[in-house]
């Protein structure tokens, strides 16, 4: 897997998710796989992923949280740093 590249040959969201049991992607999961040479610069991601687990409730490497403080802890901590960037020169408790 460290060998090769892969990116969506769409967008992700054309790739459409239903859960049973299992998770399943509902149009297939279509990828564009390239060879990378071991001198290749890795690919750095757009924030896509990290946004859509933490909109989830999960880390943004997409594992849960090892505990419920550390959940909240974190959300909590990252919803002032978002409405601190929201509004820049405002107090955060208000």
């Amino acid at each position: 897997m460290n060998n090769f590249d892969f990116s969506f040959s769409g967008s992700p969201d054309d790739v459409g998710m239903k859960t049973g049991a299992t998770i399943h992607t509902m149009n297939g999961l279509n990828m564009r796989v390239k060879r990378r040479s071991s001198d290749d610069p890795l690919v750095t991601s757009d924030g896509w992923w990290e946004e859509q687990h933490l909109s989830r409730g999960l880390t943004a490497t997409g594992k849960p949280y090892d505990t419920e403080e550390d959940a909240a802890w974190t959300t909590s901590a990252n919803s002032l740093s978002n409405k601190a960037n929201d509004e820049e020169g405002k107090c955060p408790f208000h």
